[in-house]
């Protein structure tokens, strides 16, 4: 007598074998996302630069105005607009080269996808600023040694967020061939 039942696997049930986080098509999507991201971080300061001199070439300079408790300058509005600007970029770049391979198996809501990717973006300065805080100001280290830890690290956990949430084709719709 012969048991029919047979160990099948499905999608609900992992299989036996067991696969690291980190494999080939994961290890080459991180490595095209750092290089966006630094890529990034160079328009970054290319836009916070050339605000800034338009600020300066109108003698618009220093503290503008203030909301609140808070002083706001050239300096705070030029990185609010560069940061805007680098994070439809670094969307963009990232939706069709990085992550182009779960872009081809399923539709995602451009709308809910951004979103996510700025709530992901949003968590990896708030990491990077901490590291930074860390670092510099309570350990006492390096400023840039600290700029680039915060840096790597935030890369890292972002990469790791919009894999597993953002661009992850389980949240999206299957497409209709």
């Amino acid at each position: 007598m012969t048991d029919e039942t047979t160990e099948k696997e499905t999608p609900f049930e992992p299989s036996t074998e067991k696969k690291s986080f980190f494999d080939k098509e994961r290890n080459l999507r991180f490595l095209k996302f750092a290089v966006v991201s630094t890529g990034g971080l160079g328009l970054d300061y290319l836009i916070f630069f050339l605000i800034m001199l338009i600020f300066e070439s109108t003698g618009t300079t220093g503290v503008l105005f203030k909301i609140w408790f808070l002083n706001v300058s050239d300096v705070l509005i030029s990185q609010a607009v560069a940061i805007v600007i680098v994070m439809v970029y670094n969307y963009i770049i990232n939706k069709l080269w990085t992550f182009r391979q779960q872009e081809k198996k399923v539709e995602f809501s451009t709308g809910i996808q951004f979103i996510k990717f700025i709530l992901v973006g949003a968590s990896g300065t708030i990491i990077n600023l901490g590291l930074v805080y860390l670092f510099y100001d309570t350990i006492g280290w390096n400023e840039y040694l600290a700029i680039t830890i915060g840096f790597v690290v935030s890369v890292l956990t972002n990469f790791i967020l919009n894999d597993i949430w953002t661009f992850n084709p389980r949240f999206g719709k299957e497409r209709e061939n």
